[in-house]
């Protein structure tokens, strides 16, 4: 009877554990608000956030919503590290925006210096989390390798987009199953 509650429980405690998760982000993302009213004396206004984010992005600041999303599959890999750096990095996108609205870049200068200035990090664009592989993959050739294409980049060919491998520079070829 253990036995068959055990994949139950299992699953309860994944589920307790994404709650948690979706606790800590919720508390980092009120304490990044915190810090820049703060640093600029100022009242922002605190963003919802949700684990929603899928694909290859860590996090998204949906600014017209006010709006951040995160990528569970990522935070799960390293909470610290994601809650460290994934967190500050699209709260400043907001903190950005409803200082300077849509006149600034996304990742210019005052989104590098809210980086710096207010959480003391150094800006990156990028993460080094492990993206998680597409629900259907199609192989593509070039001289040197073969390359994965999601569906959406092999509908795209499909439809006449050619593609070229970066490092030999020719063009990918599709290789049917």
């Amino acid at each position: 009877m253990s036995a068959n509650r055990q994949p139950q429980d299992c699953l309860e405690l994944e589920i307790r554990s994404d709650a948690s998760l979706a606790l800590q982000v919720q508390q980092k993302v009120a304490f990044c608000i915190q810090q820049a009213n703060a640093f600029f004396g100022n009242q922002f206004q605190l963003p919802s956030c949700n684990l929603k984010q899928r694909g290859r992005a860590a996090g998204t600041a949906h600014l017209h919503k006010n709006e951040v999303r995160f990528n569970l599959f990522m935070l799960q890999q390293d909470p610290t590290l994601f809650l460290e750096t994934v967190v500050p990095h699209e709260v400043a996108h907001i903190i950005v925006y409803q200082i300077y609205g849509n006149s600034v870049r996304p990742h210019g200068k005052e989104w590098q210096a809210v980086m710096r200035k207010v959480y003391q990090l150094e800006p990156s664009r990028t993460h080094s989390f492990d993206i998680p592989l597409p629900k259907k993959a199609f192989r593509y050739q070039c001289q040197c390798q073969v390359h994965t294409f999601t569906a959406r980049r092999h509908n795209r060919a499909l439809k006449g987009t050619e593609y070229m491998c970066k490092l030999c520079r020719a063009p990918l070829l599709y290789l049917a199953d």
